[in-house]
Parts: C-alpha cells; structure tokens; sequence
C-alpha cells in the first residue's frame, strides 16, 4: 500500500516539472547512457527520451563547442565536491536558436553505486534580460563619467572668472557683490552635485552581496569601450582603444559591480590625462585567471602618495586636471570588490609618464 501511494505521490511530482518545464535527469557515473530523463529534459535538449537512455553522445554534441572544456573541468569537480549548483552554459538544437542551460547536480551514492542527479533550467531569455540591462547601465556609467568630467571644466571656468571679477569689483556697490558672491556659489554646488551623483552611484553598487554568474568579459569590455570610444572622443578630446582577445573569455563574476569597478578605473585615469592622452584597457587570459589592465599616458601617481592609494578615506585623493573633487573612497571601493571576487588589483606609475592598474581574477 506504501509502495503504491509513493509511486501515486512520485507520478503527482513528475506531472508537476513537466507543467513547469523543469528538467530531471539521472546519470549513473562512467557510463554512456542516462538512467533517467523526464520530458521536459528531452525537450529542452531536443533528444529522443528513449534514445538517450542508450547512448548519451547526442546530449554532448548538443553543448556549444566553446563549453565543452567547461563542462569537463565542472564534472571533475563535482567528484570532489558532490554537488555542484549553477553551471551555466549554451547548447544548440538544431532549428532553434542557442539556449543558455543552468545545471544543479548531486553525486548519490546507492549500493555501492555512484550517480549524478539534478536539473536543468534554461536561463536564456534571463541572459537576454541581464545582457540588455547591462549594456544600457554600461551606457549610462561612461556616459555619467564623461559627462561629469566635461561638464567639470566650465563650472571651474566659471569659478576662475567669477574670483577676477571679485577683484576688479572691491569697490562696487554690496549688491552687485552678492550677486557674484551668489553665483561662485553656485557654480561650485553644480561641479560637486555632478560628482557627488556619480560618486553614491558607485558607493551604492558595492554595498549589495554578490550575485555571480558565467559571463563573457570580452564582449562586456567591449560594450564599455565602444561607449567610451563614440562619445569620448568627442567631449573629452582623449583616445580610447582596446585590447581585447577576438575569442570569448568566460568568467565566474557579479558582473554589475566588477563593470563598475572597471568604469571607475578609466574614470580616474580620464581625470589624470591630459587632452590628446590615451586611456587602454587590456584582457589577457590565463590557464586559471584573467588579468585585466586599465593604462594611461596621463601624469602618474607621485611616490609619497602610492602607499595610501587604497585605504578608505586615503590621503592621497587630489583633485583632477579639471578639478574634479575626491572623497578618497572610490581605490577602497575597488579593491573590496575585486577582493570579493577572490582575486588582487595592483598599479605600477611614473610621474609624467602614466599609471597601468592590474586586476586579475580568478575564472571560476
């Protein structure tokens, strides 16, 4: 009687994924065929279910050719852990565009008998979602950074002039000096207002926990610097280029707020570069990390200052070429979150000759 209200109970359950299109499989460990597969997963995979409880090849054939490494490096790893939760990656069906596909999986262990258990999900109208999200914040995070460094200039333009004008004036009537008084005043509200906006943009995206996924930083890298290199340009007079690999480089990251910490890096190195100046952003892909180098040609860093450049409040915040103010937080910032990502920033710089900052992460 158990028996059968158990099998009643298990039929409800699998009745249920199939509704949802979840994804249920089991595998038994050094075989070539699968155990178990629900439909949803034959459909997700575009598979024969009763083919694939013979011979699983079809389903590796089915995974994008640039994964298939991944998936291997992901499986060896479960051995030693034995459960493994949100491997992402892309599988093609012919006739259908390509699915991004999250895998949960446990290693069960059943008379003496190892098998590898779970679901799938297919994540990929959610990466369609964070992919148009991140491109439009990508967006408006240079454009918010060359916007407050273009608009820097006229406000400290205004204040020089507004201080010639006191000057020439002593002798004016007190009226006519409270009305300039009244708009240095004011010029200086707008330049800090500016900074102050992007400053809390950036103060506000490293205080949220980390939320990693699988992220092709090249292309990410790549959508930051076209933004800079079309609009840059223009404003702020400096070059922009970009060295990036021609191939995809996946890496394990909260890609909201690993972008912010490269957004804020060229930002910095546009406040210390003079007009004509060139800012470059490298990728350079390792067995196990990525290093990514943000490089300027701008004034460098002096000596006495280098050793603070981190801390919070640091000593060595100075004003941009323009006068852009610092509150000595931003370097902080920066390397909580790197470190976050379990992985190091570091800089090398030369007065008068430019600063290069290094950060390199790890892939998984």
């Amino acid at each position: 009687m158990k028996n059968t209200k158990a099998a009643f109970y298990a039929s409800l359950v699998e009745q249920a994924a199939e509704a949802f299109g979840q994804a249920y499989f089991v595998y038994q460990d050094g075989q070539n065929a699968l155990q178990y597969v629900n439909g949803a997963f034959a459909k997700m995979f575009g598979v024969d279910t009763e083919k694939v409880l013979y011979d699983a090849t079809g389903l590796v054939d089915r995974v994008h050719a640039d994964d298939r490494d991944f998936l291997t490096e992901q499986y060896h790893q479960l051995q030693n852990s034995l459960r493994q939760s949100g491997i992402e990656f892309r599988i093609q069906v012919p006739g259908q565009p390509l699915k991004w596909i999250c895998l949960n999986c446990a290693i069960i262990e059943m008379e003496a008998t190892r098998y590898i258990t779970g679901y799938a999900e297919d994540i990929t109208k959610r990466k369609e979602y964070q992919s148009n999200i991140l491109k439009f914040n990508s967006k408006k995070n240079s454009t918010l950074e060359i916007l407050s460094h273009d608009l820097a200039a006229p406000f400290n333009n205004i204040e020089g002039m507004i201080k010639l004008l006191e000057a020439e004036l002593k002798s004016a009537n007190p009226m006519t000096l409270e009305l300039v008084g009244y708009i240095k005043e004011n010029a200086t509200k707008g330049s800090d207002l500016i900074r102050d906006f992007v400053d809390n943009e950036f103060l506000e995206s490293s205080q949220v926990v980390l939320h990693k996924e699988r992220v092709d930083i090249t292309q990410k890298l790549g959508i930051m610097m076209d933004n800079y290199q079309h609009v840059g340009d223009t404003l702020l007079e400096k070059n922009f280029t970009a060295n990036l690999p021609a191939e995809p480089v996946f890496v394990y990251l909260d890609v909201m707020k690993f972008m912010q910490v490269l957004n804020n890096l060229v930002s910095n190195a546009m406040k210390f570069t003079r007009e004509k100046g060139t800012i470059t952003v490298s990728l350079e892909p390792k067995s196990d990390t990525v290093l990514i180098t943000v490089a300027d040609n701008g004034i460098g860093i002096p000596n006495h200052l280098k050793p603070y450049l981190f801390d919070k409040f640091t000593k060595a915040r100075r004003e941009g070429l323009r006068g852009e103010k610092s509150v000595g937080l931003g370097m902080s910032i920066i390397k909580n979150i790197v470190n976050l990502h379990e992985g190091k920033i570091w800089f090398e710089s030369e007065e008068g000759k430019g600063s290069s900052f290094y950060v390199e992460i790890p892939k998984n």
